[in-house]
């Protein structure tokens, strides 16, 4: 394939629309859609179309008659739909989305009599009945001028979706098409009018496909994957929809238009699979869609007894298990063939009650929360009811009133972590309750083998989502792990001693006894001796590593007692190179059900110490959420949580990163605990694991090989944590990287040659993005001990002085390349590590632009930064550049001209025809005639008349040819400066929003052409003055 064919339209744009076009879409041309929106830019509605649909899909009952609804209402329903108040980007969104979902009613007489019918926007129960149509390069109007996304499908004429197509051969296009989305939504340099109404975002090229919502932020875009690739083959086969068939492979933009754009498909998606989480708009990720269908189809199985299937869904913690259970509970209500279904949501402690609670009620659910037993019953007999949530132990209390039965088969019980409580007496207890329910059990982590034959009882498994497909899609962060018990030197015979076989696989009296031995191991941990050690070494790795970098920790200990015994170290430390914020999340008594009690072991101290902060915050609840409230936010008040059970689980925190485990946990325990830190978050590649304990030894065995995770199945733990090791070992590959974009620099050395190296932007940004690869390792490689044992002295100093020299040639190109110094998501960390291990020049970046216009600020500037005559014109010509393109809309021509003309002064010094001393000179000139306005061939009339001047060229543009030389040139700069002036008189406040003046304007320029024919010497077809009108609109928009 030619360069040249790849560019977008060819490689993206295209076979998308040939695709869609097979997919029913059907094509409109630009001309179409402009007709469709009454000639207007700035409406994102194609109303000719809308009216159509909504005339067709309405009508409303009277006395066993259809009628259809008036003119009034479908012309309300869509001035109800176009003039939806601005609320913010996403609350306008969600009104525009209760509109199209729920409909909007009007009143109608029919023989006297007077009524409200709901008119609706889309026909969800008979998909076909809407229209579907698609076009491309569709311009809307936004405050900084007209934007173009790639492709917009509508449904009924509303723009449902939005597709920035991107070329397979450029680096980050994927990620530059995210940006572009969301650059878009802005309300100053966007176009958010089209974001209220979509539904759907798409950044597509051949290889890769991402789709969000509107506000998505970029981490959350999500891949989509399934098996399609028959349906498409047989697809793009066909000859259908003015196509022609289409022989190749498939490629990921097909498969990815194909599962998310069918058009029943999109409908679907839309109506049942997209909830408002609170300030969030989401839409399901492929596991949660498949899931809900494959939930679906089970309990329209029944069993041997005539009620309902059940089963487990397994999905990862951290995957977006409760947003799974809204989207069952609504896909379940909208079930057709469910008579008034019922959902009872079960979880088996109040923490996780409170946040499924919360869940529901962010997404707009009608949700009760039974308070006790009793409450549950009456909750449970009122039928109107749909969604109840309860603690496990409140079925235990009201199977006490065993009077009451409710015999519904159409009660479908969600049981939360299934795994815990669900299994034995309080599965019959339910059963006693609601006998013909179907139970569907949810777990974050794998089952038991013990459990996988418990879980037939539910049906057996219904959709699983491992934490290896979770990682590998980016749903949830990779944990490395990095035992450090060996650190510890107290005791540590007994540890040894306590653990000498815990990596061996155990026999049964051991596996007896392995209860009573975490027991001694966990008062190993208790001691005062390990606790200091332990104290100190965090507040160490802490510091150096963590702080001020807006990451945050949590610290497991074994009990209360020694919860405050840490606390009391960290509050009283006075050394303030060791000073870390903490606080303790306490377990209140009793929260957990068969649990022992936490508090049933502590001194009296500690009830002292937990009175005393009652004292200060009145109750439990309100001191745990502004703890709570204080972690999850960015500055370094509270850095780390200390944990005794509470929040290992049910709690949501994603700057959480980094978990220090001082106390043995086992099984489920552990699984839950290390998920705390996987949460996707800006700037974060990987959740750390820091063990004081070695549960998991050297982590150089299988993971089931570790009596903590021995009784699951080894396929059900691929990729549960990686070994920090693997990831220091990476280091030397990073650092190859980095220097693989200089393979054509023979001397590695000469710093101007390796600047010159990468004077192409998409070169730079690839060595940004490699040498931010390489810190980020390095970073994770000093704050291991392991590092230091891998690697020695002289092989860490030479990676540091790399990093330097790396980090200086950055620098030192931003500000050659005229860049903005962009502080990506991962700076933070890389700063902390500059500042921790690394003694880089203090460097005073350059975060504003130099103000190419003011001499003396461009003459200190290459002053204190520019080392080269070649680097300081390589400045003057980037920081040109930059005006130009900011300016370039006021004045295309005068512009357009400068622009050339800098890149064939860079072109001519790059292939040798300039010397460096000739580039710098040639840059200096340049500068000196864009300061003043000068440009050879523009008249001297207009030399200080910028507006007039623009008006000059947009003539010139047209009528170029036609002009002879001087003379007439003369007379095209007087019809600038009239142009100028009919403008001038023309202009009121907002009127850019005014259609009135701008026609006004377009006239007078027409009506004073026409009568100027004779004086130019030229005849001027109505063609060229059409041109010459548009042209001079956008002059004026850009200028007045």
């Amino acid at each position: 394939m030619a360069i040249a064919d790849y560019l977008e339209y060819n490689d993206s744009q295209k076979p998308a629309l040939q695709l869609l076009k097979k997919m029913k879409w059907q094509y409109l041309s630009k001309e179409e859609v402009l007709g469709a929106r009454d000639g207007m830019y700035s409406n994102v509605i194609l109303d000719k179309i809308l009216g159509e649909q909504l005339s067709k899909i309405n009508s409303f009952e009277y006395k066993g008659e259809n009628y259809p609804f008036s003119t009034g209402s479908i012309q309300g329903a869509i001035n109800a739909l176009k003039n939806v108040p601005n609320e913010g980007l996403v609350q306008t969104n969600e009104r525009v989305y209760d509109l199209l979902t729920l409909g909007k009613s009007f009143n109608e007489t029919v023989q006297g009599d007077r009524k409200a019918y709901t008119v609706k926007y889309i026909d969800w129960e008979n998909p076909q009945n809407n229209s579907f149509h698609v076009c491309e390069e569709f311009e809307v109007e936004g405050v900084a001028g007209k934007k173009r996304p790639d492709v917009v499908l509508f449904v009924n004429g509303i723009p449902f979706v939005i597709i920035e197509n991107k070329r397979r051969d450029k680096n980050d296009s994927l990620e530059e098409a995210i940006s572009q989305h969301i650059r878009n939504q802005k309300e100053k340099e966007g176009i958010p009018k089209l974001f209220y109404y979509a539904q759907l975002l798409l950044a597509v090229h051949p290889n890769e496909v991402k789709y969000g919502a509107t506000g998505t932020p970029a981490k959350f875009w999500s891949v989509w994957k399934e098996d399609n690739q028959k349906e498409i083959g047989k697809l793009l086969r066909k000859k259908t929809n003015n196509t022609e068939a289409e022989d190749r492979l498939i490629t990921e933009q097909d498969k990815g238009l194909y599962a998310l754009c069918e058009p029943l498909r999109l409908l679907e998606l839309v109506y049942k699979y997209i909830v408002f989480d609170g300030p969030d708009k989401k839409i399901c990720r492929y596991q949660q869609y498949f899931a809900v269908q494959e939930t679906i189809a089970r309990v329209k199985q029944r069993n041997k007894d005539g009620n309902r299937e059940g089963g487990v869904i397994w999905h990862t913690t951290g995957s977006g298990k409760s947003l799974t259970m809204v989207m069952l509970s609504k896909a379940l209500a909208l079930e057709t063939s469910i008579e008034s279904p019922r959902v009872i949501i079960v979880t088996d402690r109040i923490s996780l009650d409170k946040q499924i609670f919360k869940t529901f009620v962010n997404c707009g659910k009608h949700v009760k929360k039974a308070k006790s037993g009793s409450d549950l019953v009456d909750l449970l007999q009122d039928k109107g009811n749909e969604i109840i949530t309860t603690i496990i132990d409140k079925f235990e209390i009201a199977t006490k009133r065993a009077s009451f039965k409710d015999e519904s088969q159409n009660i479908f019980v969600l049981v939360d972590e299934s795994h815990r409580s669900q299994y034995g007496s309080a599965h019959a207890n339910m059963k006693r309750i609601v006998p013909n329910a179907s139970y569907i059990g949810f777990t974050g982590t794998p089952l038991m083998k013990s459990q996988k034959s418990t879980a037939k009882k539910f049906g057996g498994f219904i959709h699983k989502y491992t934490i290896d497909q979770a990682v590998k899609d980016g749903a949830v962060l990779p944990l490395l792990y990095e035992g450090r018990s060996a650190k510890l030197t107290i005791n540590k015979k007994q540890i040894d001693k306590g653990f000498e076989r815990l990596a061996a696989p155990l026999n049964e009296e051991a596996r007896k006894d392995l209860k009573k031995k975490f027991a001694t191991i966990g008062k190993i941990y208790e001691s005062d001796h390990v606790i200091e050690e332990i104290a100190y070494d965090i507040s160490k790795h802490f510091l150096e590593n963590w702080k001020g970098t807006g990451f945050k920790a949590q610290l497991a200990v074994p009990k209360i007692d020694t919860a405050i015994t840490y606390q009391k170290y960290f509050e009283s430390q006075t050394d303030e190179t060791l000073k870390i914020n903490t606080r303790v999340v306490f377990t209140p008594p009793d929260s957990r059900q068969h649990n022992d009690d936490v508090w049933s072991e502590s001194t009296s101290e500690s009830r002292k110490y937990w009175e005393q902060l009652m004292q200060r915050f009145n109750d439990q609840e309100a001191y745990e959420n502004h703890v709570i409230e204080r972690f999850k936010e960015k500055d370094d008040e509270i850095e780390i949580i200390i944990v005794v059970s509470k929040l290992l689980t049910g709690f949501d925190a994603p700057r959480n990163t980094v978990l220090y485990l001082a106390k043995p946990l086992v099984a489920h325990n552990l699984l839950q605990a290390i998920a705390r830190v996987n949460r996707l978050f800006e700037g974060k590649e990987h959740g750390h694991i820091i063990d004081y304990v070695g549960i998991l030894g050297k982590l150089d065995e299988a993971l089931t090989e570790y009596s903590a995770l021995e009784d699951f199945d080894e396929e059900d733990l691929t990729n549960a944590v990686v070994d920090v090791k693997e990831e220091i070992r990476k280091l030397p590959v990073r650092h190859a990287e980095v220097w693989d974009i200089f393979k054509g620099v023979y001397n590695k050395n000469d710093l101007e040659a390796l600047e010159r190296h990468i004077a192409d932007k998409d070169i730079r940004d690839d060595f940004y993005d490699r040498v931010s690869a390489f810190a980020r390792v390095l970073q994770t490689a000093l704050a291991s001990d392991e590092f230091y044992v891998e690697f020695n002295t002289q092989q860490i100093g030479f990676y540091k002085s790399e990093l330097k020299k790396f980090q200086s040639l950055r620098l030192s190109v931003q500000f050659r390349y005229a860049e903005k110094v962009s502080y990506k998501e991962y700076e933070p960390r890389v700063r902390k590590l500059l500042d921790t291990y690394i003694d880089a020049e203090k460097v005073e970046l350059l975060t504003k632009d130099v103000n190419i216009f003011d001499k003396q600020k461009v003459e200190e500037a290459l002053e204190t930064y520019g080392k080269s005559p070649a680097s300081k014109a390589d400045f003057i010509a980037h920081q040109m550049k930059k005006v130009i393109t900011e300016n370039m809309e006021k004045d295309e021509v005068f512009y357009k001209k400068f622009s050339q003309l800098i890149e064939e002064t860079i072109k001519n010094f790059h292939e040798g025809r300039l010397t460096e001393k000739e580039y710098l000179e040639s840059m200096q000139k340049t500068r000196t005639d864009l300061v003043e306005g000068y440009q050879d061939g523009i008249p001297e009339k207009l030399q200080h008349r910028p507006r007039a001047r623009a008006f000059y060229g947009a003539l010139n543009e047209v009528l170029n040819k036609k002009l002879d030389k001087d003379i007439s040139k003369r007379k095209v700069a007087e019809a600038g400066l009239d142009i100028e002036k009919i403008v001038n008189q023309l202009i009121i406040t907002d009127w850019k929003k005014n259609v009135d003046i701008q026609n006004k304007m377009e006239n007078e320029i027409e009506d004073y052409l026409i009568g100027k024919r004779t004086q130019l010497g030229i005849e001027i077809s109505f063609d060229e003055i059409d041109a010459i009108l548009i042209k001079c609109l956008r002059v004026a928009k850009n200028n007045f």
